[in-house]
């Protein structure tokens, strides 16, 4: 038993070394070819990332000029932008442009002239229409800080066509919204 077990212990020993021989020939002689394909397709992937790379730099450096530009334009804009600061009170000197209760000299001035004259109005009911022409709007200063007078001014087609000197209650009592004339 000693002999079979020796035996079979030669054989496989001999198949180890012949499988080893066998694969380090192959080896030897597929290797290279294979290695070189490789070797080919590492250095071509290598080369596209590259390129890959300088492609995504090139648009990264575009990409901060724009950014830039963009940061710029903000800038500007913010600087040209201004705030419209309401008051309940005109502008100071809004007594000269009324005269009497009932007259003005601003009539036919567009609703941009009296916004740099008289300035922002703290009550403004406004019906925008299709046809500017049709547009109305209605504004209310408190020019006196005890008084409930309400300096009233109404504009038809974006163009003062009025003003008044009354109290002013609020919207809900001040009948603006009734009066047919104006509306129509």
């Amino acid at each position: 038993m000693y002999k079979k077990n020796k035996l079979t212990e030669t054989v496989v020993i001999t198949a180890v070394i012949t499988a080893l021989l066998a694969s380090g020939i192959t080896y030897l002689f597929v290797s290279p070819a294979q290695k070189n394909t490789q070797i080919t397709n590492m250095q071509a992937r290598v080369e596209s990332l590259k390129e890959e790379k300088a492609a995504l730099a090139a648009e990264k450096e575009q990409l901060e000029i724009k950014n830039t530009e963009l940061k710029e334009e903000i800038t500007v804009l913010r600087e040209q932008t201004t705030v419209a600061e309401i008051n309940r009170k005109p502008k100071a000197g809004w007594e000269a442009y009324f005269p009497t209760m009932e007259t003005t000299t601003l009539a036919g001035r567009s609703v941009t002239d009296l916004r740099e004259i008289l300035g922002e109005p703290p009550v403004l009911v406004r019906s925008i229409a299709t046809n500017p022409q049709f547009n109305r709007e209605i504004w209310v200063f408190m020019p006196f800080d005890q008084d409930p007078t309400g300096l009233y001014l109404f504009f038809k087609a974006g163009q003062l066509i009025g003003s008044r000197l009354d109290e002013f209650p609020g919207l809900h009592g001040s009948g603006l919204l009734d009066d047919v004339n104006f509306w129509s």
